[in-house]
């Protein structure tokens, strides 16, 4: 069966190429011949997949004049105008063709679309339910459409109502099934996205852009191994994948494999050479394998390549602040602050470097900022607590923390600091009472606590306290 479909598909590319060239004949010799309906859209179709939309419309005035009560060549007419956009045109030929054959469906997607361009959703929306409604042929490619069309307007939530009813019809439609996971994806509905990206899959397992988006969803969930698999899947099928290889890159980086989330970053290098981005990753993943020297190097080919890219700046000044190059350290942290002074981390760190080069006024500011702009992070608010106890204010490290509390949601670094904190203050009441929430909490990390206040080790009532939760 499948050779004589092939056959007549062959067959009817050669009539269809046949009656093309005998246009084009009569156009070019300025005579007039005949054609019939069925010509006309093939002829009109010829030139709309070329994207020459003039000579498309050329042909179907011309049809009309050969056919003057065909509906089918006035619709094509109608997807022509909106092919360039004349809308009132359009709109203006389907509302009377509308009066003629009110329960056309394909007419009623094109005024749909008409509605939709011109910003008339309420309009457009009603009239693809009346396609709908009329249509009874090829059902989910019409359904399909109307979706499609909302996928490019980005309305995620009424593109999965037309796509869920074209899967209805029919579940191994794979257009419909690519992008009805791409709407759930949108939507945050990542379990239907993914068991959707799998049927398509099963249709067609090498489309490398469904691996890919699989492993973006895999990412978001949290489920790296998932993430890098599909990833791989996708290079796989296309090795030069650049965003694939990016992806599992920055993957392979959450997952602390910086070593061969260098070799993906390289990689990706290929494809873009002058991207600052991927050198400040680059520049990371070397900081975290504590090979500083190249970590700085990439960093300052970050900035090199793009100076107003703050990652580069902070990144850089954080190397120079481990190596203890603190003043600097505090140019480069200046910078990056004045490109974004909204990333509580660049005031974090330029407090600390302040701190340390003793610049209390600076460092207090930067502190203060960082938890301004992430009042819900704790890091920043023990860092400021650690910043009064390390200049002997001890009563103000206790009220930034008795602060943090109502705008951090329980974290036990931040009860195991209090405890610390009040047992130095003697207030020994109080430090049994964070002590002992803390260990309710989270027993293994008591021993961090030791690391920050060392002569707590020794104390029996802690000793005891420890004990009693071991």
């Amino acid at each position: 069966m499948a050779m004589w479909e092939g056959a007549k598909e062959n067959s009817e590319s050669k009539e269809f190429a046949g009656v093309v060239k005998r246009y084009k004949k009569m156009l070019s010799e300025e005579q007039m011949g005949f054609f019939d309906v069925a010509d006309f859209e093939h002829i009109a179709d010829h030139y709309i997949d070329k994207n020459q939309l003039t000579n498309a419309l050329q042909a179907c005035e011309i049809a009309i004049s050969q056919h003057p009560h065909s509906i089918t060549v006035k619709i094509k007419k109608a997807q022509v105008l909106i092919g360039q956009l004349k809308t009132d045109k359009a709109m203006s030929l389907l509302k009377m063709l509308s009066g003629i054959e009110s329960t056309n469906p394909e007419l009623l997607l094109m005024l749909g679309n008409c509605y939709s361009i011109q910003g008339e959703e309420t309009k457009a929306y009603d009239c693809f339910r009346k396609a709908e409604k009329f249509s009874f042929e090829d059902r989910d490619e019409l359904l399909y459409n109307i979706g499609a069309g909302y996928v490019q307007n980005t309305d995620y939530q009424k593109a999965t109502y037309f796509l869920e009813k074209a899967y209805q019809e029919n579940p191994k439609n794979d257009s419909v099934l690519y992008d009805l996971a791409f709407c759930y994806d949108k939507l945050g509905e990542d379990d239907k996205s993914i068991r959707i990206y799998n049927e398509y899959l099963d249709i067609d397992p090498f489309a490398e852009s469904a691996w890919y988006n699989l492993g973006i969803i895999y990412t978001r969930l949290e489920e790296y191994d998932r993430a890098i698999e599909a990833y791989d899947y996708a290079l796989a099928i296309d090795e030069n994948y650049a965003s694939a290889l990016f992806n599992k890159a920055n993957t392979l980086s959450t997952v602390e494999r910086h070593e061969e989330a260098l070799i993906y970053y390289f990689d990706y290098l290929r494809f873009d050479k002058n991207s600052s981005d991927a050198r400040v990753y680059i520049a990371e993943c070397y900081f975290q394998l504590e090979e500083y020297t190249k970590s700085y190097h990439y960093y300052k080919q970050s900035i090199q390549i793009d100076s107003n890219n703050a990652d580069g700046w902070y990144g850089a000044g954080v190397v120079l602040m481990v190596e203890e190059n603190l003043t600097e350290s505090l140019i480069f942290l200046k910078k990056a602050i004045k490109l974004d002074d909204s990333c509580a981390d660049f005031w974090s760190a330029f407090g600390k470097v302040n701190a340390a080069l003793d610049h209390y006024e600076e460092a207090l500011i930067a502190f203060k900022k960082s938890v301004e702009i992430e009042e819900s992070n704790a890091d920043f608010w023990i860092a400021l607590a650690d910043f009064f106890y390390h200049y002997d204010q001890t009563d103000l490290a206790i009220q930034t923390l008795f602060r943090a509390e109502s705008a951090v949601s329980e974290n036990v670094q931040l009860l195991y600091k209090l405890t610390g904190y009040l047992t130095e203050n003697n207030n020994l009441q109080l430090a049994k009472t964070y002590l002992n929430k803390a260990l309710t909490m989270n027993y293994s990390l008591h021993t961090e606590m030791f690391l920050d206040f060392p002569t707590l080790q020794s104390k029996p009532w802690i000793k005891k306290f420890i004990e009693k939760f071991q």
